[in-house]
């Protein structure tokens, strides 16, 4: 009789899965409703370089004439809240200094002559001041690749402009 012992009722373990669901998308709402994404224009990583004085540019290596390119120079001026404020175009068959409008520009640079009909024979630089909007920085560009260009540079803007 003394082998006999009760039957020990099998442990049953439940875990409260309902609850945590609950908490889980309580979280998931908080974490959605108070989600501030930057602004477009904070998350364009584009740097210009500053340019100092004791700055020397590398000696440039001869290019051969096939491979030379007609360059032109665009400059933007900014105005005091980062806005465009002046435009202008130098190259071998320009030299305007007081471009008022994109669309003016636009046009002016329709009018450059491509050699051979080619544009990547014709190299744009834009030289834009260090308080201009990247935002407006990017509409030049993109002007510059509506009028036919394919090659676009950036500098910043040399001493005494801008």
């Amino acid at each position: 009789m003394a082998n006999r012992r009760k039957k020990e009722l099998p442990i049953s373990i439940a875990v409260p899965i309902v609850p945590m669901l609950d908490m889980s998308f309580q979280l998931l709402s908080f974490f959605i409703i108070t989600f501030k994404p930057m602004p477009t224009e904070g998350q364009l990583a584009i740097n210009l370089p500053k340019l100092d004085a004791t700055d020397q540019p590398p000696p440039l290596e001869p290019i051969p004439p096939e491979d030379k390119k007609d360059e032109y120079t665009v400059s933007v001026f900014a105005s005091s809240d980062g806005g465009l404020a002046l435009l202008g175009l130098k190259g071998p068959t320009a030299n305007l200094e007081n471009i008022r409008s994109l669309n003016e520009l636009l046009g002016e640079m329709k009018k450059i002559p491509k050699p051979g009909g080619d544009a990547g024979k014709v190299s744009i630089t834009i030289e834009a001041a260090n308080d201009l909007n990247y935002s407006r920085l990017i509409e030049v560009m993109d002007l510059c690749k509506k009028a036919g260009f394919d090659s676009v540079n950036l500098m910043p803007m040399k001493r005494g402009g801008g």
